[in-house]
Formats: structure tokens, sequence, C-alpha cells
């Protein structure tokens, strides 16, 4: 009788050689040779492999950085939690103990720019701004030409609303060669206490019920090339719009937008949202909790999404150990696969703040001091030189390029 595929797979791979081989894999091809036979069903489950995958994890390079640099930004806010300053620092060495620091563009001449940095990394060498009266810059910062996004035209108040702007993702369409941001948009009421000069506040007669029907929240996409937005007809899941402007979850990885998001329905699951840019469509994948069961229900869970070698990665806390798992396909969710614990670490560590190359994870500190790189391949702990007492910090993955953003303001 002929021989099982399985059984001449064992007959001239020994398992050594072929964990060894298998180790190098990434997760997605790792997956498929699980149907091979029941000992690579289990790899995930064999200590042994998960040493040796783990260390070809963050040693082997990922070409997504190569020449590559990190940017720590950081918002520095006074006690009434006013922006006071925004700075921008490239910092390189091995300890990154080289700092230059990085001018912001001034499009609107204002005595002291501040601008948030979207996504976590810069897209051919582009960055995109957002500031706090919702104007949106593209910057490269080695040819310092910059453009100042224009305005959507429902940004053209309607009387008795108000707009609430969320941009999720800002990306590279390699198909029609455009760069494109996403973002959704809803609307609230004015009220008599709110101080916008441009928008009516309801009249005693008229209810919220009677006039929102016109204002529905909806997304809506701009194109570099077609200097314009225009809305898009996208179905997500319920609060599927939880994250977007400062925060640290926006990512960009070939050609499609990911981000963090909160589902509060009977399970209150929690998602990564997927935006492909040339297609315009939407994969949501669920995120596991996988983290101890036990744990204080009154406990708050934090959760990052950061670029890990090249993999979207979901980081789980809810104490000082880190949970870090791996994303191998799209929209299932079994796809999932813890393979670091982080920790515990020191008690004033209050949450990650972006990935570098090599397996470098970053923290802010509780107490605003200097953020720290957590080495995954060496299980070191560097500071980096930061602003005291920052709010809110950011790492951002930087390739220079002299790439022309299309169009010049100055």
């Amino acid at each position: 009788m002929a021989k099982s595929v399985s059984e001449k797979v064992r007959n001239y791979i020994p398992d050594d050689l072929a964990f060894s081989i298998l180790s190098k894999l990434p997760l997605k091809s790792l997956k498929r040779f699980g149907c091979v036979n029941k000992t690579w069903s289990v790899l995930f489950e064999n200590p042994n492999f998960m040493i040796m995958f783990r260390n070809n994890f963050t040693s082997i390079p990922h070409s997504y950085y190569n020449d590559t640099s990190i940017i720590l930004h950081q918002i520095v806010c006074n006690h009434n939690r006013t922006y006071v300053s925004f700075t921008l620092d490239s910092l390189s060495g091995e300890r990154f103990e080289n700092k230059v620091k990085l001018d912001f563009p001034n499009p609107f001449q204002q005595e002291d720019p501040g601008f948030c940095v979207l996504v976590s990394g810069s897209i051919n060498g582009i960055l995109c701004l957002y500031d706090s009266d919702d104007a949106i810059v593209l910057w490269n910062p080695a040819t310092e030409e910059f453009k100042v996004i224009p305005p959507s035209p429902v940004e053209s108040l309607p009387p008795y609303q108000a707009i609430i702007k969320f941009i999720h993702g800002f990306g590279y369409d390699p198909f029609s060669d455009d760069y494109k941001i996403i973002r959704n948009v809803g609307f609230v009421p004015i009220t008599d206490d709110d101080d916008d000069d441009d928008a009516l506040p309801l009249p005693p007669d008229v209810q919220w019920e009677d006039v929102c029907g016109d204002y529905v929240p909806f997304w809506e996409v701009y194109s570099l090339v077609c200097n314009s937005w225009r809305k898009v007809d996208l179905v997500l899941p319920a609060c599927c719009w939880q994250g977007g402007n400062c925060n640290n979850d926006l990512l960009y990885l070939d050609g499609m937008c990911h981000w963090l998001s909160n589902y509060y329905g009977d399970d209150n699951e929690e998602y990564v949202v997927s935006f492909d840019l040339t297609n315009e469509v939407c994969f949501t994948t669920i995120i596991p909790t996988l983290i101890p069961l036990d744990i204080d229900p009154n406990s708050w869970v934090r959760h990052a999404l950061v670029l890990l070698n090249g993999s979207i990665a979901s980081i789980l806390s809810y104490t000082t150990t880190f949970h870090i798992s791996i994303l191998g396909k799209l929209g299932v969710k079994e796809s999932w696969t813890k393979i670091f614990v982080v920790g515990p670490l020191s008690d004033d560590i209050k949450y990650c703040i972006g990935a570098g190359k090599n397996g470098d994870i970053f923290f802010a500190k509780e107490d605003g001091g200097d953020p720290i790189c957590f080495d995954l391949c060496t299980q070191m702990i560097e500071e980096l030189d930061g602003v005291k007492g920052a709010h809110n910090s950011k790492i951002i993955i930087y390739k220079e390029s002299l790439v022309s953003i299309g169009a010049r303001n100055h």
C-alpha cells in the first residue's frame, strides 16, 4: 500500500530540521502546514519550537524597516489638559543617543505650530499631520514640501449642528498611484453653551430628533490625485469608529489602513478594522482576549495595535504584564497567535506607544517621565531622551524619501 504524504514527510524530514525550517516562515504560511501531520498542527504548543520561532521573528530583518529611523512625537499639556507644546525628534544610534529636533511646517503662519502625527509610520517619506482646528497637512520632512488638505463640502456647517471628524487612516493606493485619507464624520446638536459662532443653537420649539435625520454619520475619503473628498458607502459594526486622530492605533501596511475599534455589543468585543485603499472595502477581525481570565472584573484592560516586524500585532495588558499576539489572516479570529509575554515591568509603565525594528517595543511612563524601549531579543530596557511631563507620546517609523507630494504650498 502506498504510504501517505504525512508518512513520507516524517521519513525524510526529521522534526528538529522541520522545526528549524518552519520557524523561519511567516505566521500566515506556517498555519497552512498544520494539516500535514499532527505534530505540525500543534507547533505553537511546543515550547522548543516557540523559542526558535520567537528568536527568528525578532532577529530576521524585515524589508519594511530598511533604512528607517524612529521619530518620537510628544505632546505636553498644562494642568487644564490644554496643549502647551508639540515636539518631534528623530532618534538614532544603538541606544537612541542621537537626537535631532524636527520643526513642524507652518502653513498657517502660527506663532507656535503644533500637530498630531497620524499613523505609526511615514508612507514614502510622507507624514500626515492634524491640528486642533481640524486642519490636515501632508508633509515630507526631507524635502520640506507640504500640502494643506482642502476642507470637505460637508464642513460648511448647516444650522443646529456641529461636525465631529475622526481620521482613521492615511495610506498609499499602489493601483492608482494615489495617497488617500479615510475619516468618519458625525454630527452633534449645538446648544447655547457652545461657542461656535458659525452654527445656530436649536430653537426652543425644535427637537434634535426632528432635524437629525439629515445628519446621519458617514465615511469619506480624500484623494490627493483629485484633491477632493467624496463619500464612501461602508458597512461597519456599530461603534467601529472609536479610534482616530491622535491615538497610537492607526496603521498602514501593504495598501491597507488598519485601526483598533470597540464594538459595544452583547460580547463587548474589540476589532481590527482594515480598509483596502484600492477597492475601498472594509474587513473586520475580532481580537480574542488572549490573557488570563482570572483578572479583577473591575480592571481596565489596555489595548494597543502596532506593526511588529511587518506583522499586525495586538498588545493586551491589565497590569504591568503585556501579552503580544500577531495576526495570521485578516478576518479570521482564530489566526491570532500569542508569541510573547513581556513583564511584569516596573509599576510606572503606563501603556505601549509603538514598536520599532528588531522587536523593539516602546512604552510611556505614568509620571510623564522618559519613555522606555524594551528589546524583545535581549529583554533589556533603554530610556529615551524625551520631554518631561509629556501627556501623550508616540513612536513613528520614518524612512526618508525625496518623493514629491504633488503640490507645493510654499
